[in-house]
Protein backbone atom coordinates (compact mmCIF):
# COMPACT_ATOMS: atom_id res chain seq x y z
CA UNK A 1 0.00 0.00 0.00
CA UNK A 2 1.19 3.28 -0.55
CA UNK A 3 1.74 5.80 1.39
CA UNK A 4 -0.92 8.33 0.47
CA UNK A 5 -3.30 5.28 -0.10
CA UNK A 6 -2.51 4.76 2.91
CA UNK A 7 -3.36 8.16 5.42
CA UNK A 8 -6.44 8.42 2.97
CA UNK A 9 -7.52 5.61 4.78
CA UNK A 10 -6.97 6.28 8.45
CA UNK A 11 -7.95 10.26 7.92
CA UNK A 12 -11.34 11.06 7.11
CA UNK A 13 -12.47 14.24 5.54
CA UNK A 14 -14.73 15.94 8.18
CA UNK A 15 -13.58 19.32 9.30
CA UNK A 16 -13.24 19.90 13.52
CA UNK A 17 -16.45 22.25 14.87
CA UNK A 18 -15.53 25.44 15.84
CA UNK A 19 -15.78 26.81 19.28
CA UNK A 20 -14.56 26.48 22.94
CA UNK A 21 -12.23 23.13 23.58
CA UNK A 22 -12.81 21.74 26.77
CA UNK A 23 -9.13 20.47 27.75
CA UNK A 24 -10.44 17.43 29.16
CA UNK A 25 -12.39 16.26 25.82
CA UNK A 26 -9.43 16.89 23.56
CA UNK A 27 -9.03 12.96 22.96
CA UNK A 28 -11.95 12.60 20.59
CA UNK A 29 -11.49 16.01 18.63
CA UNK A 30 -8.30 14.89 16.84
CA UNK A 31 -10.01 14.82 13.04
CA UNK A 32 -8.37 11.44 12.37
CA UNK A 33 -8.84 8.17 12.59
CA UNK A 34 -6.23 7.69 15.08
CA UNK A 35 -6.94 9.33 18.46
CA UNK A 36 -4.45 11.77 19.68
CA UNK A 37 -4.47 12.62 23.52
CA UNK A 38 -1.74 13.58 26.13
CA UNK A 39 -0.85 9.21 26.39
CA UNK A 40 -0.98 8.61 22.40
CA UNK A 41 0.31 12.21 21.84
CA UNK A 42 3.48 11.08 23.81
CA UNK A 43 4.47 8.18 21.77
CA UNK A 44 5.84 9.81 18.73
CA UNK A 45 9.58 10.80 19.53
CA UNK A 46 9.12 13.68 18.76
CA UNK A 47 6.75 15.15 20.88
CA UNK A 48 8.07 13.40 23.71
CA UNK A 49 11.65 14.93 22.90
CA UNK A 50 9.72 18.34 22.60
CA UNK A 51 8.12 18.38 25.97
CA UNK A 52 11.08 16.46 27.52
CA UNK A 53 13.28 19.76 26.43
CA UNK A 54 11.07 22.46 27.10
CA UNK A 55 10.28 20.43 30.48
CA UNK A 56 14.50 20.00 31.84
CA UNK A 57 15.45 23.05 30.39
CA UNK A 58 13.09 25.14 32.59
CA UNK A 59 13.46 22.50 35.89
CA UNK A 60 17.33 23.10 35.70
CA UNK A 61 17.15 26.95 36.08
CA UNK A 62 17.98 27.82 39.78
CA UNK A 63 14.70 30.29 41.05
CA UNK A 64 15.55 32.76 43.82
CA UNK A 65 14.13 35.89 45.19
CA UNK A 66 15.44 39.21 44.77
CA UNK A 67 14.81 42.57 46.61
CA UNK A 68 14.95 45.79 44.62
CA UNK A 69 17.13 48.44 46.10
CA UNK A 70 16.99 52.19 45.63
CA UNK A 71 19.79 52.39 43.56
CA UNK A 72 17.82 50.06 41.05
CA UNK A 73 19.96 47.25 42.09
CA UNK A 74 18.95 43.90 43.25
CA UNK A 75 19.61 41.69 46.06
CA UNK A 76 18.82 37.74 46.35
CA UNK A 77 17.21 37.27 49.56
CA UNK A 78 17.85 34.09 50.14
CA UNK A 79 16.96 34.72 54.25
CA UNK A 80 13.05 35.16 53.24
CA UNK A 81 11.21 32.51 54.63
CA UNK A 82 9.96 31.61 50.82
CA UNK A 83 13.38 31.12 48.87
CA UNK A 84 13.72 27.33 50.47
CA UNK A 85 10.43 26.66 49.27
CA UNK A 86 10.65 27.72 45.64
CA UNK A 87 14.73 27.48 45.37
CA UNK A 88 14.86 23.85 47.18
CA UNK A 89 11.66 21.87 48.45
CA UNK A 90 8.32 23.16 47.39
CA UNK A 91 6.23 20.79 48.84
CA UNK A 92 7.05 17.02 51.10
CA UNK A 93 7.76 15.31 47.85
CA UNK A 94 9.32 17.42 45.34
CA UNK A 95 12.60 18.94 44.96
CA UNK A 96 12.28 22.39 42.99
CA UNK A 97 13.76 20.42 39.65
CA UNK A 98 10.76 17.80 39.91
CA UNK A 99 8.29 20.35 40.52
CA UNK A 100 9.34 23.14 37.94
CA UNK A 101 9.30 20.28 35.53
CA UNK A 102 5.40 18.92 36.45
CA UNK A 103 4.60 22.05 35.51
CA UNK A 104 6.41 22.29 31.82
CA UNK A 105 4.44 19.23 31.63
CA UNK A 106 1.33 20.44 32.38
CA UNK A 107 1.57 22.93 30.80
CA UNK A 108 2.55 21.25 27.14
CA UNK A 109 -0.18 18.52 27.43
CA UNK A 110 -2.97 21.08 28.70
CA UNK A 111 -1.79 24.48 28.36
CA UNK A 112 -2.84 24.40 32.03
CA UNK A 113 -0.59 24.04 35.39
CA UNK A 114 -2.46 24.31 38.55
CA UNK A 115 -0.59 24.60 42.26
CA UNK A 116 -1.82 24.99 45.18
CA UNK A 117 -0.81 27.57 47.92
CA UNK A 118 -1.06 25.83 51.40
CA UNK A 119 -0.75 28.64 53.96
CA UNK A 120 -0.62 28.54 57.93
CA UNK A 121 -3.16 30.39 60.57
CA UNK A 122 -1.23 33.75 59.37
CA UNK A 123 -1.20 33.26 55.27
CA UNK A 124 2.19 32.30 55.30
CA UNK A 125 2.66 29.83 52.69
CA UNK A 126 4.44 27.02 54.02
CA UNK A 127 3.58 24.28 50.97
CA UNK A 128 2.82 24.51 47.27
CA UNK A 129 1.47 21.31 46.17
CA UNK A 130 0.91 20.86 42.16
CA UNK A 131 -2.51 19.45 41.13
CA UNK A 132 -4.25 17.27 38.34
CA UNK A 133 -4.99 19.87 35.75
CA UNK A 134 -7.85 17.21 35.11
CA UNK A 135 -9.51 17.68 38.56
CA UNK A 136 -9.71 21.67 38.53
CA UNK A 137 -12.31 23.71 37.13
CA UNK A 138 -12.77 27.62 37.33
CA UNK A 139 -16.00 28.59 38.52
CA UNK A 140 -17.61 31.85 39.43
CA UNK A 141 -19.97 32.98 42.33
CA UNK A 142 -21.17 36.82 43.05
CA UNK A 143 -18.92 37.71 41.11
CA UNK A 144 -15.75 36.27 42.05
CA UNK A 145 -13.39 33.45 40.23
CA UNK A 146 -12.57 30.40 42.57
CA UNK A 147 -10.87 26.77 42.02
CA UNK A 148 -13.01 23.82 42.27
CA UNK A 149 -12.24 20.03 42.65
CA UNK A 150 -13.81 17.99 41.26
CA UNK A 151 -12.21 14.98 42.75
CA UNK A 152 -12.75 16.04 46.50
CA UNK A 153 -15.29 18.69 45.71
CA UNK A 154 -13.18 21.62 47.77
CA UNK A 155 -12.99 25.55 46.89
CA UNK A 156 -10.08 27.26 46.93
CA UNK A 157 -10.24 30.87 46.58
CA UNK A 158 -8.36 32.68 43.40
CA UNK A 159 -5.43 33.73 45.19
CA UNK A 160 -4.12 30.12 47.28
CA UNK A 161 -3.86 28.64 43.61
CA UNK A 162 -0.78 29.56 40.84
CA UNK A 163 -2.45 28.99 37.97
CA UNK A 164 -0.19 28.93 34.73
CA UNK A 165 -1.53 28.89 31.58
CA UNK A 166 0.19 29.65 27.79
CA UNK A 167 -1.90 30.87 25.04
CA UNK A 168 -5.30 32.12 25.84
CA UNK A 169 -8.70 32.92 24.48
CA UNK A 170 -10.43 34.29 27.55
CA UNK A 171 -7.51 35.09 29.56
CA UNK A 172 -9.10 32.37 32.20
CA UNK A 173 -8.18 29.33 30.58
CA UNK A 174 -5.03 28.03 28.40
CA UNK A 175 -5.46 26.11 25.09
CA UNK A 176 -3.76 22.46 25.32
CA UNK A 177 -1.08 22.39 22.24
CA UNK A 178 -1.70 18.51 21.96
CA UNK A 179 -5.21 19.50 21.51
CA UNK A 180 -5.57 22.68 19.04
CA UNK A 181 -2.81 20.46 17.29
CA UNK A 182 -3.98 16.98 16.96
CA UNK A 183 -4.45 16.57 13.32
CA UNK A 184 -0.06 17.66 12.82
CA UNK A 185 0.43 15.13 16.08
CA UNK A 186 -1.98 12.56 14.52
CA UNK A 187 -0.20 12.40 10.95
CA UNK A 188 2.93 12.09 12.66
CA UNK A 189 1.57 8.77 14.79
CA UNK A 190 0.26 7.71 11.33
CA UNK A 191 3.81 7.51 9.97
CA UNK A 192 5.02 5.64 12.84
CA UNK A 193 1.68 3.29 12.45
CA UNK A 194 3.04 3.14 8.81
CA UNK A 195 6.80 2.70 9.39
CA UNK A 196 5.62 -0.30 11.79
CA UNK A 197 3.43 -1.91 8.87
CA UNK A 198 5.92 -1.13 6.32
CA UNK A 199 8.64 -2.88 7.89
CA UNK A 200 6.44 -5.84 9.96
CA UNK A 201 7.03 -8.32 7.37
CA UNK A 202 10.82 -8.44 7.71
CA UNK A 203 13.64 -7.47 5.77
CA UNK A 204 13.22 -5.51 2.26
CA UNK A 205 15.35 -6.71 -0.30
CA UNK A 206 16.32 -3.74 -2.59
CA UNK A 207 17.25 -5.67 -5.60
CA UNK A 208 16.07 -8.27 -7.57
CA UNK A 209 17.12 -11.66 -8.65
CA UNK A 210 17.70 -12.88 -12.38
CA UNK A 211 19.06 -16.07 -14.30
CA UNK A 212 18.95 -16.76 -17.83
CA UNK A 213 17.82 -20.63 -17.10
CA UNK A 214 14.60 -21.32 -17.02
CA UNK A 215 14.16 -23.08 -12.76
CA UNK A 216 12.05 -25.98 -12.34
CA UNK A 217 9.24 -25.45 -9.95
CA UNK A 218 11.60 -27.51 -6.97
CA UNK A 219 14.22 -24.90 -7.53
CA UNK A 220 11.51 -21.84 -6.92
CA UNK A 221 10.23 -23.75 -4.27
CA UNK A 222 13.34 -24.15 -2.47
CA UNK A 223 14.71 -20.74 -3.22
CA UNK A 224 10.94 -19.07 -1.44
CA UNK A 225 11.11 -21.52 1.29
CA UNK A 226 15.11 -20.55 1.80
CA UNK A 227 14.56 -16.89 1.68
CA UNK A 228 11.40 -17.06 3.64
CA UNK A 229 13.41 -18.92 6.32
CA UNK A 230 16.35 -16.96 6.29
CA UNK A 231 15.23 -13.12 5.37
CA UNK A 232 11.70 -12.46 6.86
CA UNK A 233 11.96 -11.31 10.33
CA UNK A 234 12.89 -7.83 11.08
CA UNK A 235 16.59 -9.39 12.56
CA UNK A 236 17.35 -10.92 9.02
CA UNK A 237 18.05 -7.24 7.23
CA UNK A 238 21.70 -6.92 6.33
CA UNK A 239 22.26 -10.33 6.30
CA UNK A 240 24.37 -11.92 3.32
CA UNK A 241 22.21 -13.46 0.46
CA UNK A 242 23.38 -16.82 -0.53
CA UNK A 243 22.16 -17.40 -3.92
CA UNK A 244 22.43 -20.69 -6.65
CA UNK A 245 20.70 -22.11 -9.58
CA UNK A 246 23.13 -19.20 -11.54
CA UNK A 247 20.87 -16.49 -9.81
CA UNK A 248 22.16 -12.65 -9.65
CA UNK A 249 21.08 -9.94 -7.27
CA UNK A 250 20.53 -6.64 -9.36
CA UNK A 251 20.15 -3.75 -6.46
CA UNK A 252 17.78 -0.94 -6.87
CA UNK A 253 16.87 2.27 -5.80
CA UNK A 254 14.95 3.70 -2.67
CA UNK A 255 10.96 3.28 -3.76
CA UNK A 256 9.14 5.92 -4.58
CA UNK A 257 6.79 4.70 -1.51
CA UNK A 258 9.65 5.04 0.50
CA UNK A 259 11.03 7.85 0.28
CA UNK A 260 7.38 9.79 0.20
CA UNK A 261 7.46 7.92 3.70
CA UNK A 262 11.49 9.48 4.75
CA UNK A 263 10.26 12.86 3.47
CA UNK A 264 7.09 12.67 5.11
CA UNK A 265 8.18 11.94 8.58
CA UNK A 266 11.17 14.75 8.01
CA UNK A 267 7.92 17.12 7.71
CA UNK A 268 6.06 15.45 10.92
CA UNK A 269 9.22 16.48 12.89
CA UNK A 270 9.39 19.86 11.98
CA UNK A 271 5.75 20.03 12.64
CA UNK A 272 6.34 19.08 16.12
CA UNK A 273 9.51 21.49 16.67
CA UNK A 274 7.19 24.96 15.25
CA UNK A 275 4.68 23.68 17.60
CA UNK A 276 6.82 23.41 20.91
CA UNK A 277 8.82 26.32 19.58
CA UNK A 278 11.73 23.88 19.77
CA UNK A 279 14.50 24.24 17.22
CA UNK A 280 14.79 21.09 15.34
CA UNK A 281 18.72 19.95 16.08
CA UNK A 282 17.50 19.63 20.07
CA UNK A 283 14.98 16.59 18.12
CA UNK A 284 18.11 15.62 16.89
CA UNK A 285 16.88 16.62 13.20
CA UNK A 286 20.05 18.28 11.98
CA UNK A 287 19.28 18.36 7.98
CA UNK A 288 19.41 21.70 8.11
CA UNK A 289 21.83 22.45 10.41
CA UNK A 290 25.47 23.90 10.54
CA UNK A 291 27.38 25.09 13.71
CA UNK A 292 26.53 28.41 13.14
CA UNK A 293 23.00 28.51 12.94
CA UNK A 294 22.84 25.83 15.80
CA UNK A 295 24.33 28.53 18.41
CA UNK A 296 21.68 31.42 16.69
CA UNK A 297 19.03 28.46 17.57
CA UNK A 298 20.04 27.69 20.79
CA UNK A 299 20.07 31.26 21.89
CA UNK A 300 16.63 31.99 19.99
CA UNK A 301 15.38 29.05 21.97
CA UNK A 302 15.91 30.69 25.26
CA UNK A 303 14.93 34.52 23.92
CA UNK A 304 11.46 32.80 22.27
CA UNK A 305 10.37 29.45 23.79
CA UNK A 306 11.95 29.36 27.18
CA UNK A 307 11.16 33.03 28.40
CA UNK A 308 7.60 33.26 28.05
CA UNK A 309 7.19 30.46 29.94
CA UNK A 310 9.62 31.89 32.68
CA UNK A 311 7.90 35.32 33.18
CA UNK A 312 4.26 33.85 33.08
CA UNK A 313 6.03 31.43 35.87
CA UNK A 314 7.58 34.39 37.58
CA UNK A 315 4.42 36.75 37.31
CA UNK A 316 2.17 33.96 38.71
CA UNK A 317 4.19 33.19 41.87
CA UNK A 318 5.79 36.71 42.66
CA UNK A 319 1.65 37.80 42.50
CA UNK A 320 0.51 35.31 44.69
CA UNK A 321 2.92 34.51 47.23
CA UNK A 322 4.47 37.55 48.80
CA UNK A 323 2.42 39.09 51.24
CA UNK A 324 0.71 43.07 50.16
CA UNK A 325 3.47 45.03 51.69
CA UNK A 326 5.93 43.06 50.00
CA UNK A 327 4.61 43.21 46.49
CA UNK A 328 6.65 46.01 44.10
CA UNK A 329 9.68 45.18 46.46
CA UNK A 330 10.10 41.74 46.58
CA UNK A 331 10.06 39.64 43.24
CA UNK A 332 10.39 35.73 41.89
CA UNK A 333 13.03 35.20 38.82
CA UNK A 334 15.07 32.46 37.45
CA UNK A 335 18.84 32.73 36.35
CA UNK A 336 18.94 32.32 32.56
CA UNK A 337 22.77 33.01 32.86
CA UNK A 338 23.97 29.30 31.77
CA UNK A 339 21.58 29.10 29.12
CA UNK A 340 22.53 32.06 27.80
CA UNK A 341 26.05 32.14 27.80
CA UNK A 342 28.10 31.84 24.70
CA UNK A 343 31.28 29.71 23.79
CA UNK A 344 34.51 30.46 25.29
CA UNK A 345 35.73 32.73 23.05
CA UNK A 346 32.52 35.19 23.05
CA UNK A 347 32.81 35.04 26.25
CA UNK A 348 36.33 35.67 26.52
CA UNK A 349 35.60 38.70 23.86
CA UNK A 350 32.80 39.95 26.61
CA UNK A 351 34.62 39.86 29.54
CA UNK A 352 37.47 41.32 28.27
CA UNK A 353 35.13 44.34 26.73
CA UNK A 354 33.55 45.07 30.14
CA UNK A 355 36.95 44.53 31.97
CA UNK A 356 38.53 47.19 30.18
CA UNK A 357 35.53 49.84 30.12
CA UNK A 358 35.35 49.21 34.20
CA UNK A 359 32.02 47.75 33.81
CA UNK A 360 32.74 44.71 35.42
CA UNK A 361 35.31 43.78 38.07
CA UNK A 362 37.63 40.47 37.54
CA UNK A 363 35.59 38.99 40.80
CA UNK A 364 32.57 39.61 39.25
CA UNK A 365 33.73 37.60 36.27
CA UNK A 366 34.84 34.62 38.19
CA UNK A 367 31.59 34.54 39.57
CA UNK A 368 29.75 34.05 36.02
CA UNK A 369 32.36 31.50 35.90
CA UNK A 370 31.79 29.56 38.84
CA UNK A 371 35.21 30.46 39.90
CA UNK A 372 36.31 31.42 43.41
CA UNK A 373 37.23 35.26 43.82
CA UNK A 374 40.46 36.69 44.47
CA UNK A 375 41.88 38.95 46.83
CA UNK A 376 41.62 42.21 45.31
CA UNK A 377 39.43 41.19 42.55
CA UNK A 378 36.70 44.08 43.16
CA UNK A 379 38.79 46.81 41.82
CA UNK A 380 37.21 48.11 38.18
CA UNK A 381 40.06 49.34 35.82
CA UNK A 382 39.77 51.56 32.14
CA UNK A 383 42.49 52.02 30.40
CA UNK A 384 44.70 55.37 30.59
CA UNK A 385 44.04 56.56 27.24
CA UNK A 386 40.35 56.52 27.73
CA UNK A 387 37.98 59.34 29.17
CA UNK A 388 35.50 61.28 28.75
CA UNK A 389 35.61 65.29 26.97
CA UNK A 390 35.03 67.08 30.17
CA UNK A 391 38.23 65.41 32.11
CA UNK A 392 40.32 66.42 29.77
CA UNK A 393 39.57 69.86 29.34
CA UNK A 394 40.01 69.73 33.09
CA UNK A 395 43.06 68.21 32.68
CA UNK A 396 44.49 71.23 30.91
CA UNK A 397 44.37 72.12 27.35
CA UNK A 398 41.72 74.65 25.94
CA UNK A 399 37.82 73.80 25.11
CA UNK A 400 38.19 74.88 21.81
CA UNK A 401 41.52 73.26 20.76
CA UNK A 402 39.30 69.92 21.80
CA UNK A 403 35.99 70.75 20.04
CA UNK A 404 37.99 71.23 16.97
CA UNK A 405 39.72 68.15 17.43
CA UNK A 406 36.74 66.22 17.81
CA UNK A 407 35.08 68.16 14.68
CA UNK A 408 38.34 67.05 12.42
CA UNK A 409 37.72 63.18 13.59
Amino acid sequence: MAILDYFRNIFNTEKRAGGYIDPKNFSSLSGSGIQVNSNTALTFSAVWAAIRILSESVAQLPITIHEKQENGDKIVRGDHFLYSLVHNKPNEYMTSYTFMQKIMYDLCISGNSYVRIVRNGSGRPISLETMLWTDIEIRELDEKYYYHNSDTGEALDYDDMLHFKILSVDGMIGLSPIDTCANAISWGLGLQQYGNSYFQNGAKVSGVLQTDRQLSTEAIDRLRNSFDMNYSQIGDANKTLILEEGLKFTPISLSNEASQFLASRQFSIEEIARIFSVPPHLLRDLSKSSFNNIQEQSREFVQYSLMPYLVMIEQEMTNKLFKKNEKGKLFIEFNTNALLRGSAKERAEYYRTMLNIGAMSINEIRQKENMNVVENGDNLFMQLNMATVDTIIEGGGMKEDVEEEIINE
